[in-house]
């Protein structure tokens, strides 16, 4: 029988009495459990819940599957997803991944934290903190009914990973309320939104767009029958490699990224970027053309590896296939590297589709649709100059080019939004407000 957290939304009063315990057990800096309202605008027509929320501990448990490091271990005792401090590199990975936000960043340890179901006193038969402090009962451990998954919130995101949780109540109660009311203003939940993106992980562009011109340089070179520019195509490389360090928390431990290839699409893309930069390096040093073809081979991997990065995370279908992935990117710059004019309009037509369908997915006022207009632009000059035959050697059309294809990558982590229990909040009551505006 599985074990886990129950939770009795009618019962919660939203004190944070888990919360707290949860820190003063620990003694965090983070916060890894606290309370997502569900209307916390107290809207009349919908339902208020109060939902206390840390980490599940999932059965399939994608923190731990996607760890570069192996940093995350499943207690066999408990059940407990436990992380190793030691082995975290700060990477973030896990905040992507799970979709019920709990894995914390620490600013001051540099490392991931998160809720380890106080596993240590659980196997001497102690309770979890948080259940233990609870004054109203609304949160307890124990067996899991059956069929807990079934009570479920709708806005509840990826039932399928099994968490072990069981959520009990009535939809026509309502939740306990504190008299006179909370002081304290809540605490709004801090949703894993595109700002965050721009503001941490400016690396990560940098990283992945200077890993797809080096690979596209590498194939239009063997196209050509010449070796690239040893200064330039090294400098490429090691930029790359030294702005994804930015990234990490813990730079110094970026050796043990290679620890998890058989689970973690980071790992093995973390893997192949420092196999690939061997081999080019060989190949452009000693000029050895059967390395030039191997790095080539390699290359393309690489990049498809990096978009598998974003997929595991992200699984829309709108960004399984996208304008600005490494993979599309890389063919379109080979073309235009190597002047071949019929697969560069072939490719710009499908980035040119998937920029306009991003922006009806946006709904054309959002997500930055002059950006939009001006990287299919700068798409439209490109090919215009390799068709009159002026594009390469012209250091003004090569420059618009490149910087319609950063502008593409930087649309894409615009647009990448990994599955996340705040997102999921906000869509239901949108869909709720909508729903009793129409009823």
């Amino acid at each position: 029988m599985q074990k886990g957290f129950i939770f009795n939304y009618n019962r919660c009063v939203s004190c944070s009495a888990c919360s707290a315990a949860c820190l003063l057990e620990n003694g965090w800096n983070i916060q890894p459990r606290k309370i997502f309202t569900y209307n916390i605008e107290a809207i009349p027509s919908l339902v208020l819940h109060n939902l206390s929320l840390a980490c599940n501990h999932c059965e399939t448990a994608l923190c731990l599957d996607g760890c570069p490091t192996s940093a995350y271990r499943r207690d066999e005792i408990t059940g407990a997803v436990v992380m190793d401090e030691d082995r975290c590199i700060g990477c973030k990975y896990c905040q992507w991944n799970c979709p019920y936000d709990a894995p914390k960043f620490d600013p001051r340890r540099r490392i991931i934290g998160k809720c380890n179901l106080c596993y240590s006193g659980l196997k001497e038969g102690l309770l979890p903190a948080c259940t233990s402090a609870c004054p109203t009962g609304a949160l307890s451990y124990g067996e899991l009914a059956e069929n807990h998954k079934q009570n479920i919130f709708p806005w509840f995101p990826e039932k399928n990973l099994n968490p072990a949780i069981e959520v009990a109540g009535r939809n026509n109660s309502s939740p306990l309320r504190i008299i006179p009311g909370r002081v304290v203003k809540q605490e709004v939940a801090i949703l894993a939104d595109r700002d965050l993106i721009f503001k941490g992980e400016w690396s990560l562009v940098g990283f992945s767009f200077l890993s797809a011109i080096s690979v596209s340089t590498i194939i239009s070179s063997l196209i050509k029958g010449v070796f690239p520019n040893k200064f330039i195509f090294l400098s490429t490389i090691f930029f790359a490699a030294t702005i994804s360090l930015f990234h990490l928390g813990k730079p110094l431990r970026y050796w043990r990224s290679a620890n998890n290839l058989r689970s973690s699409p980071l790992s093995r893309e973390i893997t192949l970027f420092i196999l690939y930069s061997i081999i080019s390096f060989i190949s452009v040093i000693f000029h050895i053309p059967g390395f030039l073809v191997a790095a080539a081979i390699i290359g393309l991997v690489l990049l498809l590896l990096i978009d598998s990065v974003y997929i595991f995370s992200d699984k829309r279908k709108f960004m399984m296939i996208h304008s600005g992935q490494t993979f599309i990117s890389g063919l379109l710059m080979v073309s235009f590297f190597s002047g071949i004019i019929i697969p560069f309009v072939f490719i710009a037509v499908i980035k040119s589709i998937l920029l306009l369908k991003s922006l009806i997915v946006n709904k054309l006022t959002e997500g930055f649709p002059g950006l939009r207009f001006l990287r299919i632009a700068l798409l439209i000059i490109a090919g215009a100059s390799l068709i009159s035959g002026i594009s390469y050697p012209d250091p003004v059309i090569f420059l618009l080019f490149i910087i319609g294809e950063l502008f593409d990558r930087i649309i894409f982590y615009y647009d990448f939004s990994p599955l996340h229990i705040s997102n999921e909040i906000n869509m239901q009551i949108n869909k709720e407000r909508y729903e009793t505006k129409r009823g």
